[in-house]
């Protein structure tokens, strides 16, 4: 029963990592940009 439980978990932690890797590099870009913007003006 636990072992099952453990397999079950597996696959959503993977999606939210594949989910959470390009959202945090987005905003990390997005801030770079913002940056930059601020830094020209």
């Amino acid at each position: 029963m636990s072992d099952h439980e453990h397999e079950g978990h597996f696959p959503e932690e993977a999606e939210q990592n594949e989910i959470g890797g390009p959202v945090v590099l987005a905003i990390m870009i997005l801030g770079m940009v913002v940056l930059i913007l601020w830094a020209s003006c």
